[in-house]
């Protein structure tokens, strides 16, 4: 009945609706075209801000330099007449005026800390035998530094005459005595003009070390700016010393902000009108078509409709043939179909669908996902018991972790009326370990659902602390709940395989009795504990201690990858399971990949001589050849592509059989989605 509804709603508004697909096309073109253009010319400004900046301030730099090294000049000559060239320090000084038009006044502070001469006189009088001793923002600096033989630049100052400028003091030492400083007032403001000048669309600020501005060009608005937007660099007036050290910031003027121009936006609209055009010439033309066509169907259907009817019952006749075959070959498969199923459902929960469709698609998965644990559970618990499972070695956040788990899980226990809670927001500064990522979230996962699970009313608390000792992160997980709690003598049962307590809630509650069992040989084989407290009626209490090696703050990995478009690949897949050939067909044109479909091993051979392949997914278990010769054999002949076996076999031999054979990774069915993308980025990132 809802499939005849649908049928019947996509007949009435076909038009509509493929009118509406082409409009939405065209518009998708347009904006996808508008940012990347956007994107580009916010790179190209951005690659512009940093060349043209960095030279920007290499001349601000020499302008300074330049100045500084001028009056630095006249000290010299001082001390190398041993103060015989003093009688010419005012033609000298009017010389480095005329010369440096950063110096606006050239001055000379004896022993004691009197200014004794100035030039120009005027308008600097006031300042001519002045002691600067009573300067206390001034004289301590300046005693200090000339002790130290040390060339001084201060801050930028209200000066005692009148204006503002820098005060560069050059200690003078002859006759093995301190003999004052050669000092001058220096304001750049006339020569960064002239260099910014030529970079109109630019903006300049620049602070001293105390944080003033003192020159500023373009109105510079760095807040209107991100980080990156603004090219920042530290101006040392000094090369050698680190002192006195200003802030130079290079942006766009507020004018020519990264952002669309008008221009560019108005095409965007545009673009979105053609499209809508478009959209509205093809809903006519294909109105006019579609009543053309209508009118000729009623005249053909009342001759078929007899034939239609006989059509029909053996279509029935062979659905329900083929539901029986389909019943009888499901019995002697069992993870093969579920992957079938699962990859289907993650497929279909991208559609749009009704309500009541996505309920029953999430029985549908809840359903393929109990048996398919079962199954798991089995696998993994006679691993873990043979002696078989592996620990890896990855650096990961244990709290990040568990939190990423809470919140999942904080929606399920909303749904039932429960109260989650936790001590999450206390916790700071938490390690990065060296560990099994899966393997922990695996035994934070069973612990959480079985709360939520077997909690009908009341609360769930969760209890996260870590502490590093001697280079090893102790971690202590507790997790508390008000659910129906178990018999003190029934403890060390829980813990055992297929073991689920029998006192009326065996059938309320779902599930293999592997859960707790899975957890505690994981626990043990990482080198931890686990406890439980509980009595019956009154909730449990399931304690977990474990331990990593910390890893070194600057040897975190936590940059993610975001995986690209792929379209480029050459990629085929060799099954002789055609569903299982569409599902992962459909699945990869996620990513754009168009893939070459292989039916058994001798097509795949043929293939891979006639082409060359990036990527080929490769079914272990075929009519013929298996998979495992196929690789063994491409490797031998120098094909060199990423090739990844997948197999609902499971097993740790065929796992290793396919690596010794040449495959780069073995997949095993289902394959879930965000485990085949990074894969995918793995390799081609």
């Amino acid at each position: 009945m809802l499939t005849a509804k649908l049928n019947s709603f996509y007949k009435r508004y076909k038009i509509v609706i493929f009118s509406l697909v082409l409009f939405f096309f065209f518009t998708a073109i347009s904006v996808v075209s508008y940012y990347r253009v956007i994107n580009e010319q916010k790179q190209f400004k951005l690659r512009q801000l940093e060349i043209v900046g960095s030279l920007t301030y290499q001349d601000f730099k020499k302008i300074i330099y330049h100045n500084i090294h001028s009056l630095e000049g006249l000290r010299d000559r001082i001390v190398e007449s041993n103060g015989n060239f003093k009688t010419f320090i005012k033609p000298d000084s009017e010389r480095i005026l005329k010369q440096n038009q950063s110096i606006k006044f050239v001055f000379f502070i004896d022993s004691t800390g009197v200014i004794n001469f100035i030039n120009p006189l005027e308008p600097n009088r006031k300042a001519l035998n002045l002691d600067i001793k009573k300067l206390s923002y001034r004289y301590p600096d300046w005693f200090a530094n000339s002790k130290d033989t040390l060339t001084n630049i201060t801050s930028w100052l209200d000066l005692t005459q009148s204006g503002k400028a820098f005060l560069v003091d050059v200690p003078v030492y002859y006759n093995n005595a301190f003999q004052g400083t050669v000092s001058a007032g220096m304001d750049f403001k006339s020569q960064f003009d002239n260099i910014s000048s030529k970079q109109n669309i630019f903006s300049i600020l620049i602070k001293d070390n105390t944080g003033k501005t003192f020159y500023s060009y373009n109105e510079p608005n760095p807040a209107i700016f991100k980080k990156n937007q603004v090219y920042v660099k530290k101006l040392r007036p000094f090369s050698n010393r680190s002192s006195s050290t200003w802030n130079f910031e290079f942006m766009y003027d507020s004018k020519s902000e990264l952002k669309a121009t008008p221009l560019q936006n108005f095409i965007l609209a545009l673009s979105i009108f053609v499209s809508f055009l478009i959209g509205l010439l093809y809903y006519f033309y294909m109105l006019d078509k579609y009543q053309l066509k209508k009118d000729k169907a009623v005249n053909q259907r009342l001759n078929t409709l007899n034939e239609e009817l006989k059509k029909e019952r053996l279509k029935a006749e062979e659905a329900s043939i083929a539901k029986t075959q389909f019943l009888s070959h499901m019995s002697h498969e069992i993870r093969t179909p579920l992957s079938a199923i699962l990859s289907i459902s993650e497929i279909l929960e991208g559609k749009k669908l009704l309500a009541s469709e996505k309920e029953f698609l999430k029985l549908m998965q809840n359903s393929s996902r109990t048996l398919l644990n079962l199954v798991n559970n089995i696998l993994h618990i006679d691993k873990i018991e043979s002696g078989k499972i592996e620990l890896t070695k990855e650096t990961f956040n244990p709290f990040i972790t568990l939190k990423h788990i809470v919140e999942i899980y904080t929606q399920a226990a909303k749904i039932k009326g429960l109260q989650l809670t936790t001590n999450f927001a206390d916790i700071e500064d938490t390690k990065v370990v060296m560990g099994d990522i899966s393997r922990t979230e695996q035994i934070f996962t069973n612990l959480i659902s079985n709360a939520v699970k077997f909690t009908d009313v009341g609360a769930i608390t969760v209890y996260y602390e870590e502490k590093e000792v001697n280079g090893q992160l102790q971690i202590n997980f507790r997790i508390t709940d008000t659910g129906v709690g178990i018999d003190p003598s029934q403890l060390e049962v829980i813990f055992e395989r297929f073991k689920q307590l029998d006192f009326g809630i065996t059938k309320k509650h779902q599930g293999s009795g592997l859960g707790l069992a899975i957890t505690k040989m994981l626990v043990e084989l990482m080198g931890g504990t686990i406890h439980v407290k509980s009595k019956l009626g009154e909730g449990a209490t399931f304690k977990v201690f474990l331990k990593f090696p910390t890893v070194d703050p600057q040897n975190k990995k936590v940059s993610r990858k975001k995986f690209r478009n792929l379209g480029h690949l050459n990629v085929l897949i060799v099954d002789d399971n055609l569903l299982n050939c569409r599902i992962l067909e459909k699945i990869l044109s996620k990513k754009s990949i168009k893939p070459d479909i292989a039916k058994d091993g001798d097509e795949a051979l043929l293939k891979c001589v006639s082409k060359q392949y990036d990527l080929i997914f490769m079914d272990v278990h075929m009519p013929g050849k298996d998979g495992f010769e196929i690789v063994q054999h491409l490797r031998k002949i120098g094909n060199k592509a990423i090739i990844l076996g997948f197999s609902a076999d499971a097993t740790k031999e065929a796992i290793e059989r396919g690596i010794k054979a040449g495959m780069n990774d073995y997949l095993t069915k289902p394959i879930e989605q965000e485990t085949l993308f990074a894969i995918l980025g793995k390799y081609f990132f």
